[in-house]
């Protein structure tokens, strides 16, 4: 069933925008609306204060100097383009597993954006243990037919589970692993991923400042981020807006 898709990431432009577009092509009809600088772990934080302005950088590749929830939205809500049969968001360089990514990635907050105006959504990321900012490097994006065959076979799980007020979050292990990579749909979350790290440090007129950081915590067993670091599977959840709030 060809679809249009509209995608976002919380990076801004990089190579994992255009390895979304080209396999999001294969399915239908595909545009990109991606915030003009990185906006990582933003969560759902819209843009309510100023103006936001629209470029097109590329053909089908527009940057908007707002967040990715903004871009959802805007993908969802203006007239100046197809509204989407489904969003994906991503490619994210590192994983988004656990609890609080799903809080408080900016890629993942696209998805809650998105699945709140009806819209199914799916979060795509890449786990990498190496060089947290390698979104900005084109050489480590390697293997891209590999990247995008993976997404293709988790595609084909999760299409015919599409609902409103529903999104999916898909944790890929590093490319060198996805041929070989199973794919599990996992209900257990990381609890913690991060150690809270707060640094105090000086500036040079001797006045404290602070920078906020996080420690690597043991990988829990049997979780999303088990099978994609330990293991080198795909793990894809899916997060039912509408069982939120049920009693156990």
């Amino acid at each position: 069933m060809a679809r249009t898709i509209a995608i976002t990431n919380d990076d801004g432009y990089t190579e994992g925008v255009n390895i979304l577009l080209d396999f999001a092509k294969t399915l239908g009809k595909a545009y990109a609306i991606i915030p003009s600088k990185q906006r990582s772990a933003v969560s759902v934080a819209m843009t309510l204060h100023k103006p936001m302005r629209l470029h097109e950088i590329e053909k089908d590749i527009y940057t908007l100097s707002g967040t990715p929830a903004d871009c959802a939205g805007f993908c969802i809500s203006c007239d100046e383009f197809p509204k989407p049969d489904v969003l994906f968001s991503g490619i994210n360089w590192g994983d988004n597993a656990g609890f609080g990514p799903l809080f408080g990635s900016g890629t993942i907050g696209a998805c809650w954006q998105a699945a709140t105006y009806d819209t199914p959504a799916v979060a795509f990321s890449l786990y990498s243990n190496r060089d947290r900012m390698g979104w900005m490097k084109k050489e480590n994006w390697k293997y891209p037919e590999k990247i995008k065959e993976a997404m293709g076979r988790a595609w084909k799980e999760i299409e015919p589970q599409l609902k409103e007020w529903s999104f999916f979050v898909v944790n890929m292990p590093s490319p060198e692993k996805l041929e070989n990579a199973e794919i599990l749909f996992t209900e257990k979350m990381q609890r913690r991923r991060y150690k809270i790290l707060i640094e105090k440090r000086e500036d040079p007129y001797g006045h404290p400042y602070y920078w906020l950081g996080g420690g690597e915590r043991p990988i829990e067993e049997g979780t999303d981020y088990w099978e994609v670091a330990k293991n080198g599977n795909i793990s894809i959840t899916r997060i039912n807006m509408n069982g939120l709030f049920k009693k156990s």
